[in-house]
């Protein structure tokens, strides 16, 4: 059982790590960073309510004064305003360039603190501890950070790559059931980007990891983890192969904002999914055979009705801003295979309408 990879960049390499040792890991990695007596802890609410115990003593045990903010998460905090309020606490800290920023929370959290660190006296050290499956598989993990704007979804941001990603999952057993569903969400994607085997063991163990069964949730974790460290060491700043991981995301992100963010991003990622699936055979690239196969996994989790009320030109117009775009079109990635993907596909408006339309007719049925 592999449990560390490493993620190479530019700038230099730094491990992602599986742990059930998170004080001894925090501890072993914080001994290998030149830091002084300067950390703050960006935290969501959520976390430090069902993790108290675990927080303080994690924090306790550094032997380094720590503050902490607790960050009462959503779509909509995840906001220039809220990066000017970590701000305003690091100033009147006095916390200088010497500070480690440790980030402890979801996708969001981590996006924000993210984006704090990578701007923050032109940069400060950071760590994330993902307590999300969303995070930890995915957010987390490459360096992406970022904020909502308007109505669009991480439309201000950065490339920032931490100094360590340590993942422990014993903060899932508190994750709500939806929060659970949404990881799983996202761990889909990762089943077209690997193997046919990956593929299956995810469409055949949907119940194990909905439970959060300790050796399926692990096998896949580390599959995930193994995958997006291979692609961030290949390709940083997503100009070239990082671009595979957003399959199904122009979708998922327009689906999001023009719902108010009512829909969650796993949710949103499974109806992406099914709708680039369907766009890439609008376009040729799989034949009907072959999407009836493809389908099958999101089909076996499912696709949340509230995508029936989302407007086709409330949807494109949110597809307009997103980042992959490029002289005016709508850049897509789609499926030729598993473990066989296009990237920067162009489509046209009715192209784009027709697979909509597919995807809600099977929300329907």
């Amino acid at each position: 059982m592999k449990n560390k990879f490493k993620i190479k960049t530019n700038d230099g390499s730094y491990d992602v790590l599986i742990t059930q040792h998170l004080n001894k890991s925090l501890t072993l990695v914080l001994n290998k960073l030149s830091i002084s007596n300067k950390i703050f802890v960006v935290i969501d609410s959520n976390v430090f309510k069902c993790h108290s115990e675990k927080i303080n003593k994690l924090l306790g045990e550094l032997k380094i004064k720590c503050k902490y903010f607790q960050f009462r998460t959503s779509e909509r905090a995840k906001s220039l305003q809220s990066v000017q309020e970590i701000y305003r606490l690091l100033v009147e800290g006095n916390f200088g360039k010497d500070t480690l920023l440790i980030s402890i929370g979801g996708g969001i959290t981590g996006d924000v603190s993210g984006f704090v660190a990578s701007t923050y006296m032109r940069g400060i050290q950071l760590i994330h501890i993902p307590t999300t499956i969303t995070s930890a598989v995915d957010s987390a993990i490459g360096g992406k950070t970022g904020v909502n704007f308007l109505t669009t979804k991480n439309l201000i941001g950065s490339f920032y790559q931490p100094k360590a990603v340590l993942v422990d999952t014993r903060f899932f057993t508190t994750l709500p059931k939806i929060e659970i569903h949404s990881g799983i969400g996202e761990i889909l994607k990762y089943g077209y980007l690997s193997d046919s085997n990956f593929y299956n063991f995810i469409l055949n163990h949907q119940s194990q990891l909905q439970s959060l069964r300790r050796k399926e949730l692990n096998d896949v974790l580390q599959e995930c983890i193994r995958i997006k460290s291979a692609i961030v060491s290949m390709d940083e700043k997503d100009t070239r192969v990082r671009k595979i991981l957003n399959f199904g995301h122009t979708f998922a992100h327009a689906f999001e904002s023009s719902s108010g963010f009512k829909i969650k991003h796993g949710e949103a990622v499974v109806a992406g999914i099914v709708s680039a699936l369907f766009l890439s055979s609008r376009l040729g690239f799989v034949n009907q055979g072959e999407l009836d196969v493809f389908l099958k996994l999101p089909l076996s989790f499912g696709i949340t009705q509230k995508l029936c009320a989302l407007k086709n030109e409330e949807i494109l117009t949110e597809m307009k801003l997103d980042k992959k775009n490029s002289n005016d079109a709508i850049n897509f990635v789609l499926l030729k295979n598993i473990g066989e993907l296009l990237i920067d596909v162009r489509a046209e408006r009715r192209d784009i309408s027709w697979a909509l339309n597919a995807m809600k007719r099977l929300v329907r049925v």
